[in-house]
């Protein structure tokens, strides 16, 4: 594999470990966001709670006032006819008046056993509603405890593939660099060798160049040499 060829091998593992990372950040987002939620629907339903106890409560001490005030008006009527003296003239009056006392001390009993029946029946509602909040709370936090511990292994398997992934870009970063420096090594041994060579061939051509001015100068003296020769052949 060429360096051109490992370098983009690296840069393509880059970007998938970038875009992992990024599809791993969006999920952790959207868990942050689902818990958020819960835990928003969780204080919700809390407040409900708090709500229709408060309104249980005070539906139960009105009703606790109503029944003080029947007793009491009871107390009364049963007191007035305690006191009532047995007047011929007026006891058929007082006959009628007692009845008639009665009937609607009797009226107000009936009227309490409905309130009080009303009452027992949205205590009931009301522990079953709580019952049931309570329940969906305690699911709820037993979800979002779960979606935590799941968010916190997601993290942790985020943070292991981040630093292996760091890991093997330094250990691809450290092999790159040390090619490269191998690959530097050659060129500058390259770069002497060649310099080596056009100074040897400089070195060359300057023995060829004082060679051929050796011979030039010889030839020069061989044909004065020649020409004496020939004039003293003459002479």
């Amino acid at each position: 594999m060429t360096p051109a060829e490992r370098e983009e091998a690296l840069q393509r593992r880059e970007a998938n470990a970038a875009l992992l990372m990024a599809k791993l950040e969006k999920d952790r987002q959207a868990l942050e966001s689902e818990i958020s939620a819960s835990a928003a629907a969780s204080k919700a339903a809390s407040a409900i709670t708090k709500a229709l106890q408060a309104d249980a409560a005070k539906k139960a001490k009105n009703l606790e006032a109503e029944c003080v005030q029947w007793e009491a008006k009871l107390a009364r009527l049963k007191s007035d006819v305690a006191k009532a003296t047995p007047v011929v003239p007026v006891l058929s009056r007082s006959e009628e008046e007692i009845t008639k006392d009665k009937a609607e001390i009797a009226a107000a009993k009936a009227q309490l056993a409905i309130d009080r029946s009303a009452l027992d029946a949205e205590r009931a509602a009301f522990e079953k509603d709580s019952s049931a909040i309570q329940a969906k709370n305690k699911t709820e936090t037993q979800a979002l405890a779960e979606l935590r511990a799941r968010l916190v292994l997601i993290r942790s398997e985020i943070e292991g593939n981040v630093k292996l992934r760091e890991a093997e870009v330094r250990k691809k970063e450290a092999a790159i660099e040390a090619e490269r420096a191998k690959l530097q090594e050659n060129a500058d041994a390259l770069m002497r060798a060649e310099a080596q060579q056009s100074e040897d061939r400089a070195k060359l051509e300057a023995q060829i160049a004082s060679l051929a001015a050796k011979e030039v100068m010889f030839e020069e003296r061989s044909r004065q040499l020649q020409e004496r020769l020939k004039n003293f052949a003459k002479a």
